[in-house]
């Protein structure tokens, strides 16, 4: 299901809070009106009833014979509803809509309307009461005059109220209409008006071009920043991992072209019965093994993020001695290995991550120390956990150049010499940043090299 675009969405939203404010405005207003206009007529009907009571107590104006007076309504024309003016010159259709009546406590009537001749209008209680007579309700008004001992009524039909209130309706629905319509118009320009940077910034991600990483400087309102600021990390991430596959490929290509050369040539000219031949065949397909073994480790690692649970305690005593044994045993028998490690606290780790970071640790330091070189392997309590120091007593790395170790295949010039791929401590950076381990890196007098990692996440013993 496609979603609404947001202007349209604010618009709609907007338009429809709009509208249910102004139905409950003029809901109200139609009420208040209401009552209002109950209060006026039942006013008026109580006004009456004390006219009515004033002209009662004139001797003559009541037949003293007990006889019914009747007061006549005036009779109108029956188009005056088409003539659209119900002001005629002899009064107002609304006249037969009002009765009043004079009863004696014996129920005679003695004066009624023209339209109130029968039924008495309201009940002999004194107050407002609804009384049905023919089709119609009325609302009367009840008095009790104690001098002449009589009841007079005065009555209203109520759909004169409900004639009102339909037009007071009617025109509550033009006000909210006319109301509308200009709020929604401004509504709508307003959203126009402050959504053209979001507009804009759009535009401008259509229009980029794909190879563009640069980051986005668009201005835009403080609640979208956070959105341009996340899509330009995105995109500073993007461009990493761009340049590191380009790294890659270039780093790959090349290192992949000598041992590939060599194998080659070794493999026009190998002699079955030369075993020089076919071992140099063999070395150098070991290194193309080893080396494609290295690149793809490493790029596995580039994606891989570990979480807390993963990890579990492990024993660095025990991980050294493994290490150590799944070494050649021709770079474990020419050094001398030295070995201090103590046997708590354990830390948290991934063993296999761990394994291969040591085994690559290990495996750099036998083969820089050299024949008759030595290694020594030892752990000392740090500021913030436990350290493990790997040296070894070879050529060392001038302190310039050090911050360049963990480099994919970088190689110190004085040491190309020495067979191997500048991969194993890209490894070993790697492994310990997805472990939080400092990794620091020393030369003491440009003499050998002293691997320190700090583990930070121990077990307690």
């Amino acid at each position: 299901m496609k979603s609404l675009s947001l202007r349209r969405q604010l618009l709609i939203s907007t338009n429809i809070v709009v509208i249910a404010v102004l139905a409950l405005g003029a809901w109200l207003n139609y009420r208040m009106t209401l009552h209002e206009l109950d209060e006026v007529f039942d006013a008026e009907l109580a006004q009456t009833t004390r006219v009515l009571k004033s002209l009662i107590h004139d001797p003559g104006f009541l037949d003293q014979s007990g006889s019914l007076r009747i007061i006549e309504l005036p009779q109108l024309p029956g188009n005056y509803e088409a003539e659209g003016d119900e002001r005629q010159t002899d009064g107002h259709p609304y006249e037969r809509k009002l009765a009043f009546q004079v009863w004696d406590t014996q129920g005679n009537l003695l004066l009624a309307s023209e339209n109130a001749v029968g039924t008495p209008l309201s009940q002999p209680t004194r107050g407002y009461h609804e009384v049905v007579r023919g089709d119609y309700t009325w609302i009367g008004f009840s008095y009790f005059d104690r001098q002449t001992q009589s009841w007079i009524y005065t009555a209203q039909r109520e759909d004169v109220r409900g004639e009102l209130s339909a037009y007071i309706t009617e025109n509550q629905r033009w006000i909210v209409l006319l109301t509308w319509l200009p709020l929604s118009l401004a509504i709508l320009l307003t959203i126009i008006w402050f959504m053209r940077p979001v507009k804009q910034f759009a535009q401008q991600l259509q229009q980029r071009d794909a190879h563009d990483l640069s980051p986005l400087s668009a201005e835009l309102p403080s609640e979208l920043e956070p959105i341009q600021a996340n899509m330009n990390a995105l995109l500073a991430r993007v461009h990493i991992y761009l340049e590191r596959e380009k790294n890659f490929i270039a780093d790959a290509s090349h290192e992949l072209r000598t041992p590939l050369a060599a194998l080659r040539l070794h493999a026009a000219q190998v002699d079955p019965a030369d075993p020089t031949s076919i071992r140099a065949v063999q070395q150098a397909t070991e290194r193309l093994t080893h080396l494609v073994n290295q690149l793809l480790l490493l790029t596995k690692l580039e994606g891989t993020q570990l979480s807390r649970s993963q990890l579990t305690p492990v024993s660095l005593e025990t991980l050294v001695h493994e290490s150590i044994a799944e070494l050649p045993e021709s770079l474990t028998a020419q050094c001398e290995w030295q070995l201090s490690i103590a046997p708590q606290p354990k830390v948290l780790g991934l063993p296999t991550l761990l394994a291969v970071m040591l085994r690559n640790l290990l495996q750099n330091a036998a083969k820089y120390a050299g024949p008759h070189g030595q290694v020594t392997v030892r752990t000392q309590h740090a500021a913030k956990g436990l350290a493990l120091l790997v040296c070894d007593n070879g050529p060392g790395v001038p302190s310039a150049d050090l911050n360049r170790l963990g480099e994919r295949f970088y190689r110190h010039p004085e040491t190309r010499h020495i067979e191997g791929a500048g991969l194993g401590l890209s490894i070993v950076k790697r492994i310990a940043e997805l472990h939080t381990i400092e990794l620091i890196f020393s030369s003491p007098e440009d003499h050998g090299l002293c691997v320190q990692l700090n583990f930070h996440l121990l077990v307690d013993s």
